[in-house]
């Protein structure tokens, strides 16, 4: 990775210490946004600090205001000074866009090429990880509901709305790697007695080892 060390660093400092009392949008979900960001940046030969740099902001605007966090993620990511010591006001506004247009419902196209990288980087072709997220969300939102049937049939049916009219989860790039996670997690995820398994075990854990009570009142994201 040739991304700036100084740019990493306070990045490092001052950004992911706020993702502390995340949880479904947390380090794990960042870095592996990051991971994938960069992936796609060697493949297409994009710019590696602006796009370390927007996976590493897209979700920091969640417990500002949920349902336009990726708006306020690019206001976060736009009125950073220090980032222009290492970007131009031009690559700023391309990163707080791309932020802006991360979310995977999003209909229209992203205004630029990093903005579909950092979507399609956001996707979670991983059942075990969607299910660690998604439960924690449904249980954000309704922390009422203490069975596992109504939370799974929540998320479960959230991910089938996913789908569209041509059978698939939408891509924006034709990165060919994730053309193959996204097909075999599809496969997988709508066998819904193998999905279940997966949730109702994830559910177990947080019930007995004291997550689920932190996910209601301790973490902010939702």
């Amino acid at each position: 990775m040739s991304v700036s060390q100084d740019l990493i660093s306070h990045i490092e400092a001052n950004i992911f210490p706020r993702y502390e009392k995340f949880y479904s949008h947390g380090m794990m979900h960042i870095n592996n946004v990051i991971t994938n960001m960069l992936e796609l940046a060697a493949y297409y030969r994009l710019d590696e600090n602006m796009s370390y740099t927007i996976a590493a902001y897209h979700d920091i605007g969640l417990n500002v205001d949920r349902n336009n966090h990726e708006i306020e993620s690019g206001k976060i990511l736009c009125s950073d000074k220090k980032l222009r010591e290492f970007f131009t006001q031009g690559q700023i506004k391309i990163m707080q866009e791309a932020a802006e247009d991360h979310r995977g419902s999003r209909k229209e196209c992203p205004r630029s090429f990093y903005g579909e990288c950092v979507s399609d980087s956001d996707r979670d072709f991983d059942i075990a990880l969607l299910a660690k997220r998604q439960l924690a969300t449904s249980l954000k939102n309704n922390p009422g509901i203490d069975l596992f049937e109504e939370h799974f049939e929540r998320c479960y049916q959230y991910i089938c709305g996913r789908i569209n009219g041509d059978g698939l989860f939408n891509l924006w790039t034709d990165y060919p790697v994730f053309i193959v996670k996204r097909n075999e997690f599809q496969k997988n995820f709508l066998n819904r007695s193998y999905t279940k398994g997966i949730y109702e075990a994830e559910w177990n854990k947080i019930s007995t080892d004291g997550t689920k009570e932190l996910i209601i009142s301790f973490y902010e994201d939702y």
